[in-house]
């Protein structure tokens, strides 16, 4: 599918908090699958790269990336400008965006001044529409741009960024948007109930499977590599991971675990590691690069997610690590939580546990190590599961519809459970 040609002729701006960054591969992956669909885009981000890695794709990008300005007086003349010629172009427009910007406060009045330089800079780019990643606020600069200079915004909403807000804020933002796409029919559902009158729409993150595919798997060592790869933070569950390890251990089973991220939680694992003495078979990596992270993927016997909801409320969709993992034919364990279950299934292209249960955790890892023929069965079915459902450029065809006539191809608006 090609771009719409009056698409085409004006590109789409893409607003992120920060770009790249390198837990985000589902942007990246978005972006370079909009590119191959013909879509100029224009990068916009509200922060600069704060990993001192990066993704080697990510060179791949033919959009210019440009960073609103934190200090905003150091480009205070520019600023004045694109304010006053907002002001003059829409003085009603514009005195509604600020007062609805003042109504939250001083951090409004913040974003209310970096949206006028955004959409300044929008306008000196020729930009048609401004999709956002995450609802939070990112969403909450693109709404009023939006709202002072008329050019539609959407929005894609994936996961903190959903259950930590309030159902006031989404509805809001919502309603004013053109659209908002999320990640999981559980995000569906759960935004639906927040805006019924919203244009919501499902559209799962998209894996490149020529990237991630089942040739680039390496002979299995000795002893088997259990994998675990994300944000070191409390949803993740990976101290059920390394209690699943202990029971493991105990048991005499032979294994290796390697937990690449990076976060908050670095210390608090750390300890729990050397106070179960596992220090020679657990292992934090810190963060890899996508191609040092598909090296793991190579060599892992199996990929485990143990994800759970934490106790302000946050959780996982569908992590696109578990669709890298499963693209790659390795075989999965992971939890009931939120979006995975629309992906795995259980005993037909991977295992699925309870959150928080790491004697069920250990037992159905066990079975994969004692069972290699199990694990490659489960890995061939992972392995369609994600090339049927979760094609990058198929999903981006969703955005693509939205952008070019309001209506999504192949997806219906989500329901109301």
């Amino acid at each position: 599918m090609s771009a719409d040609p009056t698409l085409a002729a004006r590109p789409i701006g893409l607003l992120v908090k920060m770009f790249p960054k390198l837990s985000e591969t589902f942007v990246l992956e978005e972006v370079l699958g909009l590119e191959r669909l013909g879509v100029p885009l224009r990068l916009y981000t509200l922060a600069a790269p704060s990993d001192d890695v990066a993704h080697p794709a990510v060179a791949q990008v033919r959009a210019p990336v440009v960073q609103v300005p934190v200090s905003l007086r150091a480009d205070a003349g520019r600023l004045a400008w694109r304010h006053l010629r907002l002001l003059a172009q829409g003085p009603w427009r514009y005195v509604a965006a600020l007062r609805a910007a003042a109504a939250r406060g001083r951090q409004g009045l913040r974003d209310f001044a970096r949206a006028g330089w955004l959409a300044g800079q929008m306008h000196h780019d020729g930009v048609a529409h401004l999709h956002t990643h995450f609802i939070s606020s990112p969403a909450d600069v693109a709404e009023l741009v939006s709202a002072m200079s008329g050019v539609p915004f959407s929005i894609s909403a994936h996961a903190k960024d959903i259950y930590l807000a309030r159902s006031t804020d989404l509805r809001r933002k919502m309603n004013a948007a053109r659209f908002t796409v999320t990640c999981t029919e559980f995000n569906c559902r759960t935004l639906r109930r927040a805006a019924p009158q919203a244009s919501v729409h499902r559209m799962y993150h998209g894996i490149d499977a020529g990237v991630f595919h089942p040739s680039r798997r390496a002979v299995p060592s000795l002893v088997p590599l259990l994998l675990s790869v994300g944000r070191l933070r409390e949803k993740k569950g990976l101290d059920t991971l390394i209690e699943a390890c202990r029971l493991l251990n105990g048991r005499g089973v032979p294994f290796r675990c390697e937990i690449v991220g990076y976060g908050e939680e670095q210390e608090r694992l750390a300890a729990l590691i050397e106070a179960h003495r596992l220090g020679d078979q657990v292992q934090l990596i810190g963060k890899l690069t996508r191609e040092q992270v598909i090296d793991r993927y190579a060599r892992a016997a199996v990929y485990v997610q143990p994800s759970r909801v934490a106790a302000d409320g946050d959780r996982d969709g569908i992590p696109n690590v578990l669709l890298e993992a499963m693209a790659m034919g390795v075989p999965v364990v992971a939890t009931r939580i939120s979006g995975i279950p629309e992906v795995v299934q259980h005993h037909h292209n991977g295992l699925l546990v309870a959150a928080e249960d790491p004697a069920a955790m250990a037992d159905a890892v066990q079975l994969l190590i004692d069972a290699p023929a199990l694990g490659a069965q489960l890995g061939r079915e992972a392995r369609r599961t994600v090339t049927t459902n979760f094609d990058n450029d198929h999903n981006l065809r969703v955005v693509l519809g939205l952008l070019e006539g309001g209506h999504a191809h192949d997806e219906a608006p989500c329901a109301v459970a």
